[in-house]
């Protein structure tokens, strides 16, 4: 009796390939600078959850939550760059 599974020759899904279209397939690579030039001026302008995004995009996401007192707001220091994140 066979088994089924990964234990069979060539069995799953080879590696880079997914079961789905990615929406990076069909974008220029004008419109990608173009969508993260707009990410990055919505995270310099203030928008705490785009700044979380692309943090969490570069560097990885947080084991924890960071927060900060109410009345000392969190201050965040980027290459040079202060970014006050209001709750």
């Amino acid at each position: 009796m066979a088994t089924l599974g990964g234990k069979r020759a060539g069995a799953g899904r080879k590696p880079g390939q997914t079961s789905r279209p990615q929406l990076r397939d069909s974008l220029t690579k004008k419109q990608i600078a173009d969508l993260l030039k707009k990410a990055e001026d919505l995270a310099m302008a203030g928008d705490s959850l785009m700044l979380k995004f692309l943090l969490e995009q570069i560097y990885g996401k947080a084991p924890q939550t960071i927060s900060g007192d109410p009345e000392n707001p969190l201050e965040m220091k980027i290459t040079g760059v202060s970014i006050k994140i209001k709750k």
